[in-house]
């Protein structure tokens, strides 16, 4: 029998085209994401079913009995005559014996790598493929006993977290583009000589540790700028951008409301983002501050102020 055939050459295949699949959905190529990710779990269910008999990856066909002397080993065929099964009829072979169960979003990232169901290169839908993607294939992996991390290698950690239903969306979320930065970041430097990195980090632009004013509000409160400490994806420095919250009779309360990092282009917008940021084991150097008016307003000052603001 091929070898191309065999459970460890579809393991092989898999592996490589859930790597890309990583890739893809890094660079917010959603669209080859899921056609990526689809095959990766097609070829993964293959392994799956030639692991336990060869047999089991025959398409049915008019030639389905040679079909399955040569995977038996007792027949030889020529190349275009072997045909296995296809993604959707390999997952229907494993929920038959009990290895999947039905699995409404996996039929949906079937659907897109087969071109059933539309997804645009920006499409919302094809972007949230991750978990089905991640649970099918630790269910599968878990089958042949291969270890997750063997699979995964770097992309390891956000895939675990991908189907772990204790964290919320957004931090799931935030956790997965830490780690596509990083990698992006560090693919750059692949070819480069050894320390080209390091260099960069150390020679690009940082901040300072003092706030820069960024822009005014309409109501003329500014916006401001600060040192966000080290990235944690790149290592880099970062940039936090202040937003004015409360406005008080003698100064302005800032919460930081977005973080940026120019090296690796890392970035997250919003108090449920930045919140998910500071869950993720990265503890940012200032989380608000006051600004003074200098002289005390008076109540209609202050009224008059936070109704521009409004």
């Amino acid at each position: 029998m091929n070898d191309s055939l065999s459970s460890e050459s579809f393991l092989r295949g898999a592996k490589k085209a859930a790597h890309r699949a990583m890739d893809e959905h890094g660079r917010r190529e959603y669209d080859e994401f899921a056609l990526q990710a689809g095959v990766a779990v097609e070829k993964l269910a293959k392994a799956v079913l030639a692991a336990k008999n060869p047999v089991y990856v025959a398409e049915i066909r008019n030639n389905s009995a040679d079909m399955v002397m040569y995977l038996g080993g007792h027949v030889q065929l020529d190349e275009e005559k072997v045909r296995t099964v296809g993604a959707t009829e390999a997952i229907k072979r494993l929920q038959k014996i009990g290895v999947l169960q039905k699995d409404p979003q996996l039929d949906l990232l079937i659907d897109m790598r087969n071109g059933a169901a539309h997804a645009s290169p920006d499409s919302a839908l094809a972007k949230g493929m991750i978990s089905p993607l991640a649970r099918t294939i630790e269910t599968l992996l878990n089958d042949l006993g291969t270890p997750l991390d063997a699979f995964w290698e770097r992309w390891t950690d956000p895939l675990k977290n991908a189907v772990n239903e204790q964290e919320d969306q957004v931090f799931r979320d935030v956790q997965l583009r830490i780690t596509q930065a990083r990698h992006a970041f560090e693919d750059r430097f692949k070819n480069l000589p050894p320390g080209s990195k390091e260099r960069v980090l150390t020679a690009g632009p940082h901040p300072t540790a003092g706030i820069d004013f960024v822009a005014t509000k309409a109501s003329g409160v500014p916006v401001f700028n600060a040192s966000g400490g080290d990235c944690p994806s790149c290592g880099g420095p970062s940039m936090l951008t202040f937003e004015p919250t409360e406005l008080t009779a003698t100064g302005v309360h800032y919460w930081a409301n977005g973080f940026t990092c120019s090296m690796c282009s890392f970035k997250v917008t919003g108090q449920d983002e930045m919140a998910a940021l500071r869950k993720a084991n990265t503890p940012l150097v200032v989380d608000g501050l006051i600004v003074s008016h200098g002289p005390t307003l008076t109540p209609a000052e202050l009224a008059a102020l936070k109704a521009k603001s409004a």
